[in-house]
This record gives structure tokens, sequence and C-alpha cells, in this order.
């Protein structure tokens, strides 16, 4: 994620070493408009990615005997740490103004359903007598990625089937 800021800044070295990689390796490094919107697209998704992985430690260990729980609680913990930069990076993307924050959150509801998803998340672990919100938590995660890509790709797709499977297994006891 360090290319992204380092590119077009001037540096010989590194539009140097850049152009030697893209043309040996033969890839492309993405040069968006926005880079802290980049940014926070990309830790938002690590932030889902981690969370399905730590939803499904329940569902494995219950269906498959694969057991992974030592592991629960730390991609949880990764997954409300991106899901924390994701939410910083896009309010450094409006440069921290709480006028144009607020017009935006009020104009689009995916924003706030992101919000109020990664505020129970946060929360609610830490209350036993809460632990079902999460489950709230994860439909509403899948209402914000529904609603915050006007075209959905076949990861999103993926990412969805396999919260939605996640929390059907939860729900239905073996």
């Amino acid at each position: 994620m360090g290319a992204i800021f380092l590119d077009g800044l001037e540096m010989g070295w590194f539009e140097s070493l850049r152009r030697g990689i893209e043309t040996t390796l033969g890839i492309t490094f993405p040069a968006p408009a926005n880079r802290l919107y980049y940014l926070s697209r990309l830790s938002g998704l690590s932030a889902l990615w981690l969370l399905i992985a730590a939803f499904w430690v329940s569902p494995l260990r219950t269906y498959l005997r694969f057991d992974l729980v030592e592991f629960k609680k730390l991609l949880g913990s990764f997954a409300i740490g991106y899901g924390v930069l994701h939410l910083l990076l896009f309010v450094a993307a409006h440069h921290f103004s709480l006028r144009s924050l607020g017009g935006v959150f009020a104009s689009h509801l995916f924003l706030t359903v992101g919000l109020a998803a990664l505020l129970l998340l946060s929360v609610v672990p830490h209350i036993k007598a809460w632990y079902k919100l999460l489950y709230i938590a994860v439909v509403l995660v899948i209402v914000h990625l529904l609603l915050g890509y006007r075209t959905l790709e076949t990861a999103h797709i993926v990412a969805i089937s396999l919260l939605s499977l996640g929390l059907a297994l939860r729900l239905v006891k073996k």
C-alpha cells in the first residue's frame, strides 16, 4: 500500500524501481485519482474478508470438527481494526470536514449502515448478554456492501454468500 502514496511524488528512484518491477513482472501498480479513497476501499475489503474468516470459525468447528477457536478473537480484532482504518481513511478522504461528512452520511444510507455495523462489531463482543446482536451486525455489513457498490463483482457475491451461509449455519444448530 505504501507504493500508492509514493507514486507521483517526483521521486526518481521510486519511479525507476516501479517501472522496472512493472516491466519485469508484467504488473501495473494502481494510480488512483483519490489515493485515500482507494486505500479506504482496500482496508474495507480486508476487514470484510477477516470478518468472514472469524465468522466461519464456529461453523467449521461444529460441522467439520476443524478447530480454530484460538484464532477467532484474533481474526475478529483484526477485522475491527481494518474496519476502523476503513472509516478513518474515508474521513481523511473528505478532509476531516464535519460539514462534508454530515452531508455525505445523510445522503448515503450505506454509510450509516456501515457505521452502525462497525459500532456493533466493536461493542457487542465485550458484553456477553448482547452476543446475538453480532448476527444483526453481520446483516448490516451485508447491507453496507450491497448498497455501497453500483455493480457487484464476483468477490462481493462470494463474500455475501459466505456471510449468509455462515449466518444460516450458526442459526441452524446441528
